[in-house]
């Protein structure tokens, strides 16, 4: 009997850019170059990137932590895709809808 495997398939996939970040382990798209706010993170395992938006990503509850800057609402997310745990994303609850940055720290 020959088992014929489901092809990988992602959520979004990005347009052709000079750069574009995916999850380490399956490869699947997660953010455009133009996206990336800041490299300047430090997450509880190395280095971590701010985005503005990222895609292709699932994230949990939110919950407050304390971070080095204070205590602050964070949910944790992961690739859509494979599961992995990527980092965590700031969210802002305001009345009327929700204000998020993605931080990941295991995208390279």
């Amino acid at each position: 009997m020959v088992r014929i495997s489901k092809p990988k398939t992602f959520q979004a996939y990005l347009d052709d850019c000079h750069r574009r970040y995916s999850c380490a382990h399956c490869r699947a798209h997660l953010a455009n170059h133009d996206d990336l706010i800041s490299k300047s993170f430090q997450g509880s395992q190395g280095r971590a990137y701010l985005f503005n938006s990222v895609v292709n990503v699932g994230c949990g509850p939110a919950e407050e932590r304390v971070l080095l800057t204070g205590l602050h609402a964070v949910a944790d997310i992961h690739c859509e895709n494979c599961k992995t745990t990527l980092g965590w994303k700031y969210a802002l609850l305001c009345a009327w809808h929700i204000l998020s940055h993605s931080l990941i720290t295991a995208i390279l």
